[in-house]
């Protein structure tokens, strides 16, 4: 029930910002209100000051009045017809709410009655539209009737349902009735789902493509009370110049409203956006893996330092290479490390290893030691056991094996970040619709999608901008100018939430590096938003400088034994926050045999509105939980709109203007 009624509202609150960007030559609401003025204070000249409401006219003149009035309208009609919604957008929208259906009885049953009467509005607007087309055939009493409704006193009738719409967003009596509807669903967004990813547009954006619909819902409301009157007064039922005006009037204090309380609630709305965990993890997909940074490596210790001795223990080890395989036992039996061996331990003198498959990142699927230790989920063995024993040298001393790290050679491993920059083609009026991290080769990439930016907001959407792959052995390729090796000593990433300063929005990222964290950037350019004109030499790279000797330092997100993320049962929340970091290490010994590099980067694509949304900031969090790796991912932050919301009451009829601005979204 929850689901198809949400499902009903959504079909109804029409996303006109999605609308305006998705549909060629569209408008966008002040243009639509400005267009329709124009065509009410024409039309109320084109009907003529001198008038016989008493005596009415003669038929002919009746009929050929009526036809340009209606003529009009279906001007109206058309530029109205032309802002609506897209349905394609509105099934994940109601997925995601629905899942509150049942939590909150008064957000349902407000729901429940807004689109009851959207839907209202919606049927009295398509049979207009059908009177317009008919008009020909249509007898004289049909349209009289219709136009009658339009204006009728009767709470059912067109003006009772704006009312009603009114009174749901801005109730009459809020101490009584409480909070507005656009609040409860802020409330709901807010509080009821934390990790609002799913939906791939923020609360901002359902708060402001929300009021948009409503707006446009009074338009129309407006539109057809207005020609009703002029309808009216062509068949000779009275003059209404000041039932007109009072109905202009009430319209003017409805929107202002309504835009007060827009702003208002998007004021508070969290405008950042991000990926959660897919339906089913696939590697490559949605997600890809550092390699080969830290991994665990079993070695003993003769084989650790030049003198082939056992005279020492595994701790001893903090830091070494191999050095040869004594007697070729285990050491030839396994993927040797070819790089630095790191903080070495004993466990025990003697275990089962069962090896990992030939073309596996792995080395080991699980290590049991002789005392019951086990190291890794233990269960079957597709390449069978393989029994190794430490030894007594001459009796004195005991040559044991250690469990170590071991920080391969870069030449097997794939832990490389492309330090070049993602950016749009702001010469070209191109702008940042969406961004994803992408592993190509062995290089992880920023990469951007980019979309033409219009006036007012409205965002054509774009292609994905191709990536300048490269491999860190390419001839001219550097190291700390093309690219970032993480390394035992660098390995840590900085975790940032960077928006735009106001008047600005996004334009590129990239990765740099401060001391020796890798450290995330964004591009910000102004723009006009009126004209939608960028300024492309008044760009800035904007990033958080700030580092661990600071007065205030970044403080560190520890992972406590981090498994695969992949084996995460349940949904992994951001558990990060700005100005932090993560460094990159082993996944858990007890759990993974310390096999896998945790974080895992999640490579989702994240892109509002499939490319039609504006945005203004962007950043690095991480997504995990006690246990667990978790992923690295990319978050968006949808531009700011609130303070583009405003209301203008209508013009006067008497006054010398054709400006109207039912609606301003400046």
């Amino acid at each position: 029930m929850a689901v198809r009624l949400l499902r009903t509202l959504l079909a109804l609150l029409g996303f006109a910002a999605c609308a305006h960007a998705l549909v060629d030559d569209a408008l966008d609401v002040i243009r639509l209100g400005k267009e329709i003025g124009e065509e009410v204070l024409s039309s109320w000249d084109l009907i003529g000051k001198p008038f016989n409401a008493s005596g009415g006219v003669e038929l002919p003149i009746i009929r050929r009045k009526e036809r340009v009035i209606l003529a009009r309208l279906a001007e109206v009609t058309r530029a109205i017809q032309r802002l609506e919604l897209g349905v394609e957008k509105t099934a994940a929208v109601a997925e995601l709410l629905a899942k509150s259906g049942g939590r909150g009885a008064r957000l349902e049953l407000r729901l429940h009655e807004m689109a009851d009467l959207l839907s209202r509005v919606a049927s009295a607007d398509r049979q207009m539209r059908e009177y317009v087309k008919l008009q020909q055939e249509l007898e004289r009493s049909t349209l009289e009737d219709f136009a009658e409704w339009c204006v009728s006193h009767d709470p059912s009738a067109l003006p009772g349902l704006l009312e009603r719409v009114h009174a749901l967003v801005v109730p009459p009596h809020h101490h009584l009735l409480g909070r507005g509807l656009l609040q409860l669903v802020l409330d709901d967004l807010q509080e009821g789902h934390p990790d609002l990813c799913e939906l791939q547009m923020s609360p901002h954006q359902l708060i402001y493509d929300m009021y948009n619909t409503i707006s446009l819902t009074e338009i129309k409301g407006y539109a057809m009370m207005q020609f009703s009157w002029m309808l009216l007064k062509i068949y000779g039922k009275g003059n209404f110049t000041e039932e007109a005006s009072l109905t202009r009037q009430r319209y003017a204090e409805r929107s202002s409203r309504t835009a007060a309380a827009a702003r208002s609630a998007m004021a508070m709305a969290r405008r950042g956006l991000y990926r959660c965990d897919p339906v089913q993890h696939k590697e490559g997909e949605t997600y890809a893996q550092v390699t080969r940074l830290l991994q665990g490596y079993i070695e003993n210790e003769v084989d650790m330092n030049a003198d082939g001795t056992c005279r020492d223990n595994c701790a001893y080890y903090t830091l070494a290479t191999r050095h040869g395989c004594f007697k070729e036992q285990f050491c030839a039996k396994q993927t040797v490390c070819n790089g630095r061996i790191i903080d070495c331990q004993y466990i025990d003198s003697d275990m089962w290893v069962c090896p990992a498959g030939r073309n596996s990142i792995r080395r080991y699927e699980w290590i049991e030691y002789e005392n019951g230790r086990t190291l890794g989920k233990v269960g079957s063995c597709t390449r069978g056991t393989t029994k190794v024993d430490s030894w007594w040298r001459w009796s004195l001393h005991h040559c044991s094996y250690c469990m170590c790290l071991c920080e391969d050679e870069v030449g097997s491993a794939e832990r490389f970040f492309s330090m070049r920059e993602a950016v749009a083609d702001i010469q070209k009026q191109k702008v940042v619709t969406g961004v994803r991290l992408i592993k190509s080769g062995r290089v992880f990439h920023l990469q951007i999608s980019e979309g033409l930016l219009g006036e007012r907001g409205s965002v054509t959407p774009g292609e994905w901008v191709p990536v300048a792959k490269f491999d860190p052995s390419d001839p001219g390729v550097r190291e700390g100018l093309d690219y970032h090796t993480l390394t035992y000593e660098q390995r840590a990433i900085d975790l940032d939430e960077l928006d735009s300063p106001l008047g600005h929005i996004l334009t590129g990222v990239r990765f740099s590096m401060i001391g020796a964290h890798l450290h995330f950037e964004i591009r910000s350019t102004p723009f006009n938003y009126t004209t939608g004109r960028l300024s492309p030499d008044r760009s800035q790279w904007i990033s958080n400088d700030n580092t661990e000797g600071a007065e205030l330092p970044r403080s560190r997100l520890d992972l406590y034994k981090p498994d695969i993320p992949t084996r995460s049962l349940t949904p992994l929340p951001v558990d990060s926050k700005h100005d932090q970091y993560v460094e990159f290490v082993n996944s858990d010994f007890e759990a993974d045999a310390a096999q896998s590099t945790v974080p895992f980067v999640d490579i989702q694509p994240v892109i509002p509105m499939k490319g039609a949304a504006l945005a203004s900031g962007a950043g690095l969090i991480h997504r995990g939980a006690r246990g667990s790796g978790g992923y690295i991912a990319v978050k968006l932050f949808t531009y700011d709109f609130s303070r583009h919301v405003r209301a203008d009451p209508p013009p006067n009829p008497d006054e010398n203007t054709t400006e109207f601005l039912p609606l301003m979204i400046n």
